[in-house]
């Protein structure tokens, strides 16, 4: 593939050098015709100032409008030679530098040819006058030498105008500038500091020569091509619509956030320094407009165009913090886009800019004054069957912590500011901080809403814990400095409040079993047991019934709260204490009264009966709320204490009342 392609350059560059010298064949003919007339006007020149000196004492009374007027042809004469010389030179010329060099000195000698013509024609012309209103013939022989002077000065005069016509040898020498011109741009998107030398020594002499109207729009193409090329990108024809959703196209707006970053910083700014650079010495209005139409007809109304198809996806909170990072963006380079983007062949540029500004600032403004809207919305919702933090709550903390946040609360300021000031209103931050706090009001009616749908009080409370906890942990935060400290130690209270609630609803009435009788009972079945042995038998079966309801309520309670989350860790250990230091005491003293009357009433007895140790007990409170992995262990620990303890109290009953 390869060699083909460097087979078909090889076969064009013959092509191209063969035209060209086809060309300079043609040019060598044109040039040789027009030497030999040259040199034969030069001839005739020379007879004639030779005749004119022989026939100077004959014209002894003009002799002064004589000599004048062989000054000038004089002149003509040795400007016309130079532009002979530089025509040679101008063929041989090596280098690009050079060859402009040359073209110059030829165009200004002809110039300063055509411009000695003019003036030894106005001499010649009034010497003829002159002669003739003193009486001389119009057949006499200076009258007739002067007459045929006036024609070849005239053919000289041509020179300049024919060597700018098809074929002449300023319009090839300019057509070869300009193919060099092309050829140079088409090298290398970067321009090294000698083609750059290059490239504006060809653009002033062009333009010198009026030959800019060709250059001009070849260089826009070319660079136009550059940019398009570096921009080969498939997203700009995406189709969005209300029904995106704003994750499905968050790789492409982060995308379109780095490519509009590189396109304006780098990318144009390099564009409009080489217009300048290249056409600096045609004055501002040329690179002005040049870079307009290259902007205008590569890939920035696309990315702009893009950019305002964003605000069009699905209306959603998360939707706020793209078009914010999107606005940021636009924010970031905004000198340096209006810097650019200035000329009149940027208007639409700028037209699509101010669209896609508008459509940012009135996305988010929109979404932003719905938040509170949108919380309510979700109150009809369930709460989690756990007691945990509901997503929502969650979800909106962390969202507002965003938006409060260094990177977007300057922003988000901003694009207020801006929407009020469309609407003839003043903004003031209080405005951004009190719409959080009507955010927070209407979470927290939600937890209400949620708190009173649950049927049971102690899932209730876990719920209620669980989020007052999540506020806690908003300290050090950008909320938590917001709503301030006094709000946070109201969480802190509500928490410690619905904990101790929690503790009291679930194992109060469990406890209540657990009385003051079973002591009691074992006193006063002590000081009759031998007469009644009966009352003895029937005390312990009311204290055994009296356990299983215990730990088979204690069981329901645990299995059914296996399933609720504390989410923070600490809170959980605080829990479990709590537990452990209400319920293992009772269990502990009531167990004590019931091991004391086995021993007395029957030393034999064993504990089968007896489900759960103290420690036993204390070790199965330990694992509420924990995680799996650690509740199985626990539970492991539990039952080889449980059998540890049993064995004990089946050995020596006295010995495990001790331990106990």
């Amino acid at each position: 593939m390869a060699e083909s392609k460097r087979l078909e350059r090889l076969k064009a560059m013959r092509s191209l050098l063969k035209s060209e010298m086809e060309k300079s064949e043609t040019f060598s003919l044109v040039l040789n015709k027009t030497g030999s007339k040259i040199e034969e006007i030069n001839h005739k020149l020379s007879s004639l100032e030779a005749d004119l000196k022989v026939e100077r004492w004959k014209a002894s009374p003009f002799s002064d409008h004589i000599r004048h007027t062989i000054a000038p042809i004089s002149a003509v004469l040795r400007v016309f030679a130079t532009v002979q010389e530089l025509e040679r030179s101008l063929v041989s010329s090596d280098g690009v530098l050079g060859y402009v060099s040359d073209v110059k000195r030829l165009g200004e000698a002809m110039k300063l040819l055509s411009s000695s013509c003019v003036l030894a024609l106005n001499w010649l012309e009034d010497t003829i006058e002159y002669l003739t209103e003193k009486g001389m013939p119009e057949d006499h022989p200076c009258g007739l030498r002067f007459k045929t002077s006036i024609e070849l000065l005239r053919e000289l005069q041509m020179t300049e105008s024919r060597a700018y016509l098809k074929g002449g040898i300023l319009y090839t020498a300019l057509k070869n500038l300009e193919t060099e011109f092309k050829r140079i741009l088409q090298e290398k998107p970067v321009f090294s500091e000698d083609n750059l030398r290059k490239l504006q020594a060809i653009i002033k002499r062009l333009h010198a020569h009026t030959r800019l109207t060709s250059c001009v729009p070849v260089y826009i193409k070319v660079r136009t091509k550059v940019i398009q090329k570096r921009f080969e990108i498939s997203y700009l024809e995406k189709t969005i619509t209300e029904a995106d959703n704003v994750h499905d196209i968050e790789g492409d707006i982060d995308q379109w956030r780095l490519h509009m970053e590189i396109a304006v910083k780098e990318i144009y700014e390099f564009e409009s320094k080489l217009c300048y650079d290249v056409f600096e010495d045609i004055g501002e209005d040329v690179p002005l407009r040049c870079f307009g139409e290259i902007a205008s007809n590569s890939v920035i109304l696309q990315l702009l165009r893009f950019g305002s198809r964003i605000s069009k996806c699905k209306r959603e909170p998360p939707k706020l913090i793209k078009l914010l990072d999107c606005f940021s963006t636009m924010d970031n380079f905004r000198i340096e886009f209006n810097r650019l983007f200035r000329g009149e062949q940027c208007s639409e540029i700028r037209r699509v800019t101010r669209e896609l500004i508008s459509n940012l600032v009135k996305g988010v403004s929109e979404i932003f004054w719905e938040l509170p809207c949108q919380v309510e919305l979700q109150r009809p919702n369930c709460p989690p069957l756990d007691g945990g933090v509901p997503k929502l709550v969650s979800v909106v903390t962390e969202y507002c912590n965003k938006l409060l946040g260094n990177n977007n609360k300057p922003i988000l300021s901003k694009v207020l500011e801006i929407d009020l000031g469309w609407k003839n209103a003043k903004y003031q931050e209080e405005l951004l901080t009190g719409h959080i706090y009507n955010i927070l009001r209407e979470i927290a009616l939600n937890l209400d809403a949620w708190s009173s749908s649950n049927k049971e009080t102690a899932l209730s409370c876990i719920f209620m814990m669980n989020n007052h906890s999540h506020f806690c942990g908003l300290r050090e935060t950008y909320l938590g400095e917001m709503m301030g400290e006094s709000w946070l130690n109201a969480h802190e209270q509500y928490r410690d409040y619905y904990a101790a609630l929690y503790v009291k609803e679930s194992w109060g009435h469990l406890l209540s079993l657990l009385t003051n009788k079973a002591q009691t009972t074992s006193s006063s079945s002590s000081s009759s047991s031998e007469s009644s042995p009966v009352k003895g038998k029937r005390a312990r079966e009311s204290i055994k019934r009296t356990l299983q309801a215990f730990c088979k309520g204690f069981d329901e309670i645990y299995t059914k709260q296996s399933n609720w989350v504390v989410e923070d860790d600490k809170l959980v250990w605080k829990i479990c204490q709590a537990m452990v230091k209400t319920v293992v005491p009772r269990y502990k003293s009531y167990l004590q009264s019931y091991i004391k009357l086995l021993v007395e009433e029957d030393p034999t007895s064993d504990s089968k009966h007896l489900y759960y140790t103290p420690k036993g007990l204390e070790m199965k409170l330990k694992t509420m709320f924990q995680k799996k992995e650690e509740t199985e262990k626990r539970d492991k620990d539990s039952h080889f204490v449980n059998k540890v303890m049993d064995l004990e109290i089946t050995q020596n009953s006295r010995s495990t009342l001790e331990a106990i």
